[in-house]
């Protein structure tokens, strides 16, 4: 790890530290806006230069020797902008300092960024008060809120956005007081409830009593270089019916698709933890449907993933519509009717396979050819009709760490499927050890 010497507004992540199964590389990155000078010992370097995900990743090997200067200029250049197809971006996870905060968004381009100024014990409004005005502005589209609380402790992680005021989170007990009781406090102020992960210990509990707004389907343990394939403290999957990073993806999925199930409406999120796991701000990001023109606020940003117009992601750009229906939308639909669908993924890296998954069913894959592909364009249509919801999902084939993209449902009404009250009973069994 190399300090620099120049450069215009340089940003270190001070947190920066390997988890399992994730690769060094962003323990030696910089997040700098201009032109940034390293000494470094003479030896073989990469550089890499990259701005979120929808910039392409640029990099060059070069060779510093005695004596010498050696001068890179490596632009990313922009392969996709969502903004302008009406779809704009926001990372409901972030750990970073305040005063960094703004020249991060700009950096990667990210236009929401939620920051935790209240985590456990951790308050930053303890003695002071809070801000008159909890948002930050770069400008008009890059914007960061701060009023946002974690309660983080056995029974699992718990994220509260938007507060009016402070929340004291700072017990001494682990597992006491539960977590439904800071949710019951912070539902007081009517904040938005974000479910971070699928596999903690208390979440059977709070989707009886307290079901969230929204539902981290790409989270903290999709790393920009690795996956962190454990549950951490959380319950443990069964590993021989899962195992490795892509049985940790798939026992998450399942957990989310057995909730739809149950007939509960959580629209998908995302976020990076950056500041505490080895993620640049903005590397998994919730995709929100508003408008390309419209005037970008907070608010109006949530109430949008409150209709369930949103995709998460830390790769692939996903596109998905049935009958012309946006995810969050119900759709009628009839036996013997089929129903068309239009599905377009793209992503900087090539694309393994994109998928329809109708009540935890894959009722449609696609899986490109030999030849690289970075976009695929799906229509035709499909027999619904026992089902009550349908997700698109795209991963990109294998490299440093999973790469996906994933819908929130699109609701099915007159289906022939009731539900499945076993997909309940197979969650509560943790409630009962």
């Amino acid at each position: 790890m190399y300090q620099p010497t120049k450069g215009a507004q340089i940003v270190r992540d001070l947190t920066a530290h390997n988890f399992p199964g994730t690769e060094p590389y962003y323990t030696g990155h910089v997040v700098a806006l201009g032109e940034v000078t390293f000494e470094v010992p003479v030896a073989d370097y990469e550089v890499i230069v990259e701005r979120g995900l929808e910039y392409t990743r640029v990099h060059r090997r070069i060779a510093v020797r005695e004596g010498s200067e050696t001068r890179v200029n490596l632009s990313p250049r922009r392969w996709v902008n969502m903004k302008e197809r009406g779809w704009w971006s926001a990372d409901f996870h972030v750990h970073r300092p305040i005063e960094d905060i703004l020249s991060l968004i700009q950096a990667e381009d990210l236009n929401l960024a939620v920051v935790f100024t209240m985590w456990n014990k951790r308050n930053l409004w303890d003695g002071r008060l809070p801000p008159a005005d909890p948002i930050l502005r770069a400008d008009s589209v890059h914007m960061a809120t701060l009023m946002n609380a974690e309660d983080e402790r056995g029974g699992g992680a718990w994220m509260f956005h938007n507060l009016k005021q402070p929340l004291q989170l700072g017990v001494q007990g682990r597992w006491f007081p539960p977590g439904i009781v800071f949710v019951e406090k912070a539902r007081a102020q009517n904040p938005w409830f974000d479910m971070e992960k699928p596999f903690w210990w208390e979440v059977p509990v709070m989707m009886a009593l307290a079901p969230p707004d929204s539902w981290g389907v790409v989270n903290n343990h999709f790393d920009q270089y690795g996956v962190y394939d454990s549950e951490a403290w959380g319950r443990p999957r069964n590993r021989q019916e899962f195992s490795a990073s892509a049985g940790f993806v798939a026992n998450c999925l399942q957990l989310y698709y057995r909730y739809l199930n149950l007939g509960l409406k959580l629209p998908a999120s995302a976020g990076s933890a950056s500041g505490v796991v080895p993620n640049p701000v903005g590397q998994n990001r919730t995709y929100t449907y508003l408008s390309s023109n419209t005037i970008f606020q907070p608010h109006d940003y949530y109430d949008a993933v409150r209709q369930g117009r949103t995709f998460a992601s830390n790769g692939p750009m996903l596109l998905f519509r049935v009958n012309a229906c946006l995810p969050g939308d119900t759709v009628e639909v009839q036996r013997g009717k089929p129903d068309s669908f239009d599905l377009t993924a793209m992503a900087r890296e090539p694309i393994a396979r994109v998928e329809l998954i109708a009540n935890g069913e894959v009722v449609f894959s696609k899986i490109p050819g030999a030849v690289p592909t970075r976009k695929v364009r799906l229509t035709g249509r499909i027999d619904l009709s026992r089902h009550t919801w349908v997700i698109a999902r795209c991963f990109l084939k294998p490299g440093e760490t999973i790469r996906l993209a994933h819908t929130s449902p699109i609701y099915l009404s007159g289906s022939d499927n009731k539900g499945d009250a076993r997909q309940g009973r197979a969650l509560l069994r943790p409630m009962d050890r």
